[in-house]
């Protein structure tokens, strides 16, 4: 008896253990399912996607994917050089005035190579292989991208999410100055705050790119909270006593994760191609790889090396399009009207 008594002791111990395991993996089953037939009935979706992972591996990797470090400079051999020419320069110094520097000078030219087995996306202008450039270029366009959408997200989420739901003088002094923001069009708000930082770096201009995305949001999740203020799970909350913070925290904010999740998605492309944006004028980290900075390089010599800004114009249009086409596909899934419509 005393036996039979430990084994079902054993037992019932290992009963919840058992069922939360047997819980999650078909929580795992049904997320895998869902992303098979997202990737199935959203074929634009699934490429954006697909394009996304490819530059989160891209910028995660970078160190493997480089075959060059992204700062070494490779000379060509000079085609002008005469030997002959160099040593009558070296007892003449007549000669030195009746040729190019070129011909009398050994030394290698620092300049763009075309595309090769040896460099595959060429050098650019300083000699450095492309094809690195664009790999690092992928982390500082992560890096941008998503921490300026946290930023932006986190903060508007949290404004929209108290202006909408306490209205009144809150709503008043939130949304006037939401409007104050607005009324600045972004390139000029977002030229303002990098020139008051003497050297913008990466995480500098991340700060500034969050700070103006911050009244778009803050727009978009109050519209969403007001319509879920007055649904009737809000109102049995209220009636029951339960608190603010509580309603606004487990029952509001559950129930507009979808939007912000679009939100969030789509404004990492926007965010990526205003850092290319500042990185082509001149404004972007003067150190770091950016794809803007080398599309502004190439521009100079576009008619005579135009791979220069294929290349970094290719992995811009790309990476944007990605996160575009998820947003897209994501807003279709998540929306409720959009299903009923369907």
């Amino acid at each position: 008896m005393a036996g039979m008594a430990q084994q079902q002791i054993a037992l019932e111990s290992a009963g919840p253990a058992g069922f939360r395991s047997t819980r999650d993996r078909a929580a795992l089953v049904r997320w895998v399912v869902a992303f098979g037939r997202f990737m199935k009935g959203k074929p634009l979706g699934a490429a954006g996607v697909m394009l996304i992972l490819l530059m989160l591996l891209t910028a995660v990797a970078a160190p493997l994917l480089q075959r060059y470090d992204k700062d070494t400079v490779f000379q060509t051999a000079n085609p002008a050089y005469d030997p002959a020419v160099a040593a009558k320069a070296l007892e003449d110094p007549l000669v030195r005035l009746q040729y190019p520097p070129e011909v009398y000078t050994k030394g290698g030219i620092i300049g763009p190579q075309d595309p090769s087995m040896s460099h595959w996306f060429g050098t650019d202008k300083a000699g450095r292989d492309l094809y690195a450039r664009i790999v690092w270029g992928a982390r500082t366009s992560v890096v941008v991208g998503v921490g300026a959408a946290v930023i932006a997200v986190a903060a508007g989420l949290i404004l929209g999410l108290i202006s909408a739901y306490f209205g009144g003088l809150v709503d008043l002094f939130i949304q006037r100055g939401t409007d104050a923001m607005l009324a600045f069009p972004a390139l000029i708000l977002l030229l303002l705050f990098v020139q008051v930082v003497p050297n913008p770096t990466v995480w500098t201009i991340t700060v500034a790119l969050g700070i103006v995305g911050i009244a778009q949001t803050v727009r978009i999740v109050r519209s969403a909270v007001l319509t879920a203020r007055e649904e009737q799970y809000v109102v049995a909350a209220q009636v029951i006593g339960a608190s603010d913070r509580r309603i606004m925290f487990r029952h509001i904010l559950p129930n507009i994760v979808a939007p912000t999740i679009v939100i969030f998605t789509i404004s990492i492309g926007a965010y990526i191609l205003a850092e290319s944006t500042l990185a082509f004028i001149g404004l972007g980290d003067p150190v770091a790889p950016s794809w803007g900075k080398e599309l502004n390089e190439g521009r100079q010599l576009l008619s005579a090396k135009p791979f220069l800004s294929i290349f970094p114009g290719l992995a811009i249009m790309f990476t944007v399009l990605g996160y575009n086409l998820a947003g897209d596909a994501l807003r279709d899934v998540l929306d409720p009207r959009l299903r009923r419509g369907r």
